[in-house]
Protein backbone atom coordinates (compact mmCIF):
# COMPACT_ATOMS: atom_id res chain seq x y z
CA UNK A 1 0.00 0.00 0.00
CA UNK A 2 1.61 3.33 -1.16
CA UNK A 3 0.06 6.76 0.63
CA UNK A 4 -0.66 10.01 -1.10
CA UNK A 5 -0.91 12.52 1.69
CA UNK A 6 -2.65 16.01 0.37
CA UNK A 7 -1.09 19.24 2.37
CA UNK A 8 -3.43 21.85 3.61
CA UNK A 9 -3.10 25.44 4.12
CA UNK A 10 -0.23 26.93 5.78
CA UNK A 11 2.01 25.18 3.50
CA UNK A 12 1.33 27.74 0.90
CA UNK A 13 4.31 29.12 -0.49
CA UNK A 14 5.60 32.24 -2.96
CA UNK A 15 5.88 30.80 -6.44
CA UNK A 16 4.35 26.86 -5.84
CA UNK A 17 2.89 26.68 -9.00
CA UNK A 18 5.88 27.05 -11.36
CA UNK A 19 7.33 23.41 -11.22
CA UNK A 20 3.79 21.93 -12.47
CA UNK A 21 3.27 23.63 -15.38
CA UNK A 22 5.33 21.57 -17.72
CA UNK A 23 2.59 20.95 -20.50
CA UNK A 24 -0.15 23.02 -22.90
CA UNK A 25 -2.03 19.71 -20.83
CA UNK A 26 -1.06 21.11 -17.26
CA UNK A 27 -1.89 25.44 -18.27
CA UNK A 28 -5.53 24.00 -19.64
CA UNK A 29 -6.54 22.84 -16.35
CA UNK A 30 -5.08 25.67 -14.56
CA UNK A 31 -7.05 27.97 -16.89
CA UNK A 32 -10.40 25.59 -15.98
CA UNK A 33 -9.28 25.57 -12.29
CA UNK A 34 -8.64 29.64 -12.01
CA UNK A 35 -12.23 30.10 -13.21
CA UNK A 36 -13.83 27.63 -11.45
CA UNK A 37 -12.12 29.81 -8.09
CA UNK A 38 -12.62 32.96 -9.41
CA UNK A 39 -9.21 33.81 -9.28
CA UNK A 40 -5.77 34.87 -11.59
CA UNK A 41 -4.11 31.67 -10.05
CA UNK A 42 -1.46 31.66 -12.33
CA UNK A 43 -0.08 35.02 -11.35
CA UNK A 44 -0.74 33.98 -7.69
CA UNK A 45 1.01 30.81 -7.71
CA UNK A 46 3.83 32.13 -9.77
CA UNK A 47 4.59 35.72 -9.53
CA UNK A 48 2.81 36.50 -6.05
CA UNK A 49 4.55 37.39 -2.70
CA UNK A 50 3.74 35.69 0.55
CA UNK A 51 1.50 38.70 1.71
CA UNK A 52 -0.52 38.16 -1.27
CA UNK A 53 -1.03 34.81 -1.22
CA UNK A 54 -1.87 34.33 2.53
CA UNK A 55 -5.41 35.21 2.70
CA UNK A 56 -7.76 32.50 3.43
CA UNK A 57 -10.03 33.27 0.42
CA UNK A 58 -6.52 32.82 -1.53
CA UNK A 59 -4.91 30.62 -0.49
CA UNK A 60 -7.04 27.76 -0.44
CA UNK A 61 -8.03 27.59 -3.93
CA UNK A 62 -4.24 27.70 -4.27
CA UNK A 63 -2.90 25.12 -2.19
CA UNK A 64 -5.83 22.50 -3.74
CA UNK A 65 -4.83 23.40 -7.41
CA UNK A 66 -1.27 22.87 -6.68
CA UNK A 67 -1.52 19.49 -5.29
CA UNK A 68 -3.85 18.83 -8.13
CA UNK A 69 -1.29 19.61 -10.78
CA UNK A 70 1.62 18.05 -9.24
CA UNK A 71 -0.74 14.95 -8.78
CA UNK A 72 -1.20 15.22 -12.50
CA UNK A 73 2.51 15.39 -13.34
CA UNK A 74 3.33 12.44 -10.34
CA UNK A 75 0.43 10.49 -12.80
CA UNK A 76 -1.60 10.40 -9.64
CA UNK A 77 -4.52 12.34 -11.72
CA UNK A 78 -6.31 11.17 -14.91
CA UNK A 79 -5.95 13.77 -17.53
CA UNK A 80 -9.21 13.26 -18.34
CA UNK A 81 -10.56 16.68 -18.27
CA UNK A 82 -11.16 18.80 -15.03
CA UNK A 83 -14.73 18.36 -15.70
CA UNK A 84 -14.67 14.46 -14.54
CA UNK A 85 -13.24 12.65 -11.37
CA UNK A 86 -9.67 11.03 -11.91
CA UNK A 87 -11.58 7.56 -12.79
CA UNK A 88 -8.29 5.89 -11.63
CA UNK A 89 -9.14 2.53 -9.96
CA UNK A 90 -6.16 2.00 -7.62
CA UNK A 91 -7.02 0.69 -4.33
CA UNK A 92 -3.45 0.17 -3.69
CA UNK A 93 -3.16 3.71 -3.17
CA UNK A 94 -4.50 5.27 -0.34
CA UNK A 95 -5.37 9.22 0.05
CA UNK A 96 -5.52 11.39 2.76
CA UNK A 97 -5.46 15.17 3.22
CA UNK A 98 -4.99 17.54 6.39
CA UNK A 99 -8.10 19.85 6.53
CA UNK A 100 -8.52 21.66 3.47
CA UNK A 101 -6.23 19.02 2.22
CA UNK A 102 -9.31 16.82 2.17
CA UNK A 103 -10.46 18.31 -0.87
CA UNK A 104 -7.66 17.14 -3.16
CA UNK A 105 -7.89 13.46 -1.64
CA UNK A 106 -11.27 13.78 -2.46
CA UNK A 107 -10.20 14.20 -6.31
CA UNK A 108 -7.40 11.96 -6.31
CA UNK A 109 -10.40 9.52 -4.99
CA UNK A 110 -13.10 10.16 -7.59
CA UNK A 111 -15.30 11.70 -5.27
CA UNK A 112 -14.71 15.08 -6.62
CA UNK A 113 -13.81 16.48 -10.33
CA UNK A 114 -11.18 18.74 -9.85
CA UNK A 115 -13.21 21.73 -10.72
CA UNK A 116 -15.61 20.74 -7.81
CA UNK A 117 -12.70 20.36 -5.83
CA UNK A 118 -11.21 23.70 -6.29
CA UNK A 119 -14.69 25.69 -6.45
CA UNK A 120 -15.52 24.70 -3.39
CA UNK A 121 -11.97 25.34 -2.15
CA UNK A 122 -12.84 28.68 -3.11
CA UNK A 123 -16.48 29.05 -1.40
CA UNK A 124 -15.04 27.34 1.90
CA UNK A 125 -12.11 30.10 1.53
CA UNK A 126 -14.32 32.84 1.23
CA UNK A 127 -17.00 31.69 4.23
CA UNK A 128 -14.04 30.87 6.98
CA UNK A 129 -12.50 34.27 5.97
CA UNK A 130 -15.43 36.21 6.48
CA UNK A 131 -16.66 34.23 9.66
CA UNK A 132 -13.00 34.87 10.63
CA UNK A 133 -13.23 38.57 10.15
CA UNK A 134 -16.49 38.62 12.44
CA UNK A 135 -15.11 37.29 15.11
CA UNK A 136 -11.53 37.73 17.36
CA UNK A 137 -9.38 34.60 17.65
CA UNK A 138 -6.52 32.79 16.48
CA UNK A 139 -4.32 29.08 16.73
CA UNK A 140 -1.41 28.47 18.61
CA UNK A 141 1.01 25.24 18.22
CA UNK A 142 2.29 23.68 21.22
CA UNK A 143 5.07 21.38 20.43
CA UNK A 144 6.93 18.70 22.81
CA UNK A 145 6.00 17.41 26.21
CA UNK A 146 2.96 15.01 27.33
CA UNK A 147 0.22 15.05 25.36
CA UNK A 148 -2.58 14.37 27.95
CA UNK A 149 -0.96 17.74 29.89
CA UNK A 150 -1.24 19.76 26.60
CA UNK A 151 -4.76 18.44 25.93
CA UNK A 152 -5.43 19.32 29.74
CA UNK A 153 -3.99 22.56 29.16
CA UNK A 154 -5.77 23.47 26.47
CA UNK A 155 -8.97 22.10 27.88
CA UNK A 156 -8.52 24.25 30.98
CA UNK A 157 -7.97 27.89 29.23
CA UNK A 158 -11.10 27.28 27.15
CA UNK A 159 -9.97 26.42 24.00
CA UNK A 160 -10.16 23.51 21.33
CA UNK A 161 -7.60 21.52 20.42
CA UNK A 162 -7.84 21.91 16.66
CA UNK A 163 -5.74 19.85 15.46
CA UNK A 164 -4.05 16.88 17.06
CA UNK A 165 -1.10 16.31 14.55
CA UNK A 166 0.96 13.69 16.23
CA UNK A 167 3.00 12.59 19.48
CA UNK A 168 4.36 16.05 19.89
CA UNK A 169 2.36 18.55 18.46
CA UNK A 170 -1.57 20.12 19.12
CA UNK A 171 -2.75 23.30 17.57
CA UNK A 172 -4.84 24.81 19.97
CA UNK A 173 -7.76 27.54 18.26
CA UNK A 174 -10.47 30.01 20.33
CA UNK A 175 -10.90 33.12 21.66
CA UNK A 176 -8.48 36.15 21.84
CA UNK A 177 -9.33 35.69 25.99
CA UNK A 178 -8.93 31.90 25.77
CA UNK A 179 -5.37 32.35 23.99
CA UNK A 180 -3.92 34.70 26.38
CA UNK A 181 -5.12 32.36 29.39
CA UNK A 182 -3.45 29.14 27.70
CA UNK A 183 -0.83 28.20 29.99
CA UNK A 184 1.73 25.63 28.35
CA UNK A 185 2.94 22.37 30.63
CA UNK A 186 6.61 22.96 31.71
CA UNK A 187 8.85 22.45 28.17
CA UNK A 188 6.43 22.99 25.63
CA UNK A 189 7.13 25.01 23.15
CA UNK A 190 4.41 27.55 22.27
CA UNK A 191 4.14 28.99 18.77
CA UNK A 192 1.31 31.86 18.24
CA UNK A 193 0.46 30.59 14.25
CA UNK A 194 -0.33 33.79 11.44
CA UNK A 195 -3.34 32.98 10.89
CA UNK A 196 -6.82 34.76 10.35
CA UNK A 197 -9.18 33.37 12.12
CA UNK A 198 -9.80 30.15 15.14
CA UNK A 199 -10.19 27.23 12.19
CA UNK A 200 -10.95 23.94 13.30
CA UNK A 201 -13.30 25.85 16.22
CA UNK A 202 -17.05 26.60 17.18
CA UNK A 203 -15.80 30.63 16.67
CA UNK A 204 -15.89 28.45 12.77
CA UNK A 205 -19.56 27.56 12.90
CA UNK A 206 -20.77 30.68 10.28
CA UNK A 207 -18.72 29.36 7.53
CA UNK A 208 -21.00 25.79 7.82
CA UNK A 209 -24.19 26.63 6.12
CA UNK A 210 -22.32 27.97 2.95
CA UNK A 211 -20.28 25.13 2.51
CA UNK A 212 -23.29 23.02 3.18
CA UNK A 213 -25.21 24.14 0.58
CA UNK A 214 -22.61 23.56 -1.83
CA UNK A 215 -21.88 20.46 -1.02
CA UNK A 216 -25.56 19.75 -1.53
CA UNK A 217 -25.25 20.69 -5.41
CA UNK A 218 -22.63 17.80 -5.72
CA UNK A 219 -23.22 14.48 -7.06
CA UNK A 220 -22.58 11.03 -5.32
CA UNK A 221 -20.12 8.88 -6.54
CA UNK A 222 -18.17 5.70 -5.93
CA UNK A 223 -14.55 6.37 -4.51
CA UNK A 224 -11.76 4.98 -6.65
CA UNK A 225 -9.27 4.79 -4.38
CA UNK A 226 -9.52 4.20 -0.63
CA UNK A 227 -9.63 7.34 1.52
CA UNK A 228 -8.32 8.41 5.13
CA UNK A 229 -11.32 10.65 6.64
CA UNK A 230 -9.26 12.93 8.80
CA UNK A 231 -11.79 13.98 11.12
CA UNK A 232 -11.58 9.88 12.76
CA UNK A 233 -8.96 8.30 10.91
CA UNK A 234 -11.37 5.84 9.61
CA UNK A 235 -10.84 4.10 6.37
CA UNK A 236 -13.45 4.13 3.49
CA UNK A 237 -12.43 1.27 0.24
CA UNK A 238 -12.95 2.15 -3.21
CA UNK A 239 -16.46 1.57 -4.43
CA UNK A 240 -17.65 2.84 -1.19
CA UNK A 241 -20.08 5.96 -2.32
CA UNK A 242 -19.08 9.52 -1.50
CA UNK A 243 -22.22 10.85 0.25
CA UNK A 244 -21.07 10.73 4.09
CA UNK A 245 -17.69 12.31 2.91
CA UNK A 246 -19.00 15.22 1.33
CA UNK A 247 -21.53 15.75 3.52
CA UNK A 248 -19.27 15.61 6.12
CA UNK A 249 -17.22 18.75 4.77
CA UNK A 250 -18.90 21.52 6.39
CA UNK A 251 -18.73 20.35 10.00
CA UNK A 252 -15.25 19.78 9.43
CA UNK A 253 -14.44 23.32 9.94
CA UNK A 254 -15.61 23.16 13.81
CA UNK A 255 -13.98 19.88 14.40
CA UNK A 256 -10.90 19.43 15.00
CA UNK A 257 -8.26 17.28 12.18
CA UNK A 258 -6.90 14.41 13.96
CA UNK A 259 -4.43 13.39 12.00
CA UNK A 260 -2.27 10.88 14.56
CA UNK A 261 -5.65 8.96 13.96
CA UNK A 262 -4.84 9.03 9.79
CA UNK A 263 -1.36 8.02 10.60
CA UNK A 264 -2.13 5.19 13.06
CA UNK A 265 -4.29 4.39 10.04
CA UNK A 266 -1.37 4.10 7.73
CA UNK A 267 0.73 2.07 9.83
CA UNK A 268 -2.43 -0.44 10.82
CA UNK A 269 -3.00 -1.09 7.08
CA UNK A 270 0.43 -1.94 6.62
CA UNK A 271 1.67 1.09 4.28
CA UNK A 272 4.92 0.39 3.07
CA UNK A 273 5.55 4.23 1.23
CA UNK A 274 3.82 7.53 0.75
CA UNK A 275 4.51 10.58 -1.29
CA UNK A 276 3.23 14.22 0.09
CA UNK A 277 1.70 16.47 -2.64
CA UNK A 278 3.17 19.90 -3.40
CA UNK A 279 3.37 22.15 -1.78
CA UNK A 280 4.99 19.34 0.41
CA UNK A 281 6.95 19.82 3.39
CA UNK A 282 4.84 19.33 7.45
CA UNK A 283 3.01 15.91 6.71
CA UNK A 284 6.26 14.52 5.56
CA UNK A 285 7.77 15.85 8.88
CA UNK A 286 5.63 14.60 11.25
CA UNK A 287 5.67 11.02 9.17
CA UNK A 288 9.78 10.91 9.96
CA UNK A 289 8.20 11.36 13.58
CA UNK A 290 5.65 8.75 14.12
CA UNK A 291 5.54 6.44 10.79
CA UNK A 292 8.88 4.48 11.73
CA UNK A 293 9.47 2.68 8.53
CA UNK A 294 7.24 4.60 6.13
CA UNK A 295 9.72 7.11 3.84
CA UNK A 296 7.15 9.89 2.96
CA UNK A 297 8.83 11.56 -0.19
CA UNK A 298 8.07 15.24 -0.43
CA UNK A 299 7.12 15.81 -4.22
CA UNK A 300 8.76 19.89 -4.91
CA UNK A 301 9.89 19.45 -8.35
CA UNK A 302 8.94 17.79 -12.16
CA UNK A 303 11.83 15.92 -11.57
CA UNK A 304 10.55 14.35 -7.93
CA UNK A 305 6.89 13.07 -9.89
CA UNK A 306 8.84 11.93 -12.97
CA UNK A 307 10.41 9.56 -10.50
CA UNK A 308 7.52 8.57 -8.71
CA UNK A 309 5.41 8.25 -11.95
CA UNK A 310 8.77 5.77 -13.27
Amino acid sequence: MRAVLCPGQGAQKPGMLGPWLVDEGARELLDALSEAAGLDLLRLGTEADADAIRPTQVTQPLVVVTGLLSARAAELLSDEGSDRPSGTDSPDVVVAGHSLGSLTALALAGALTPVEAVRLAATRGRAMARCAAETSGGMVALVGGDRDAVLDAVRAAGLTAANVNGSTQVVAAGSTPALEALVAPAGVRHLPLAVAGAFHSPLMAGAAPEIADAVAALPVRALSRPFIDDADGVLHPAGEDSDGLLEGLADKVTRPVRWDLVQARLLETGTEAGVELAPAGALAGMARRDLPGIAVTRLRSAEDAARLAA
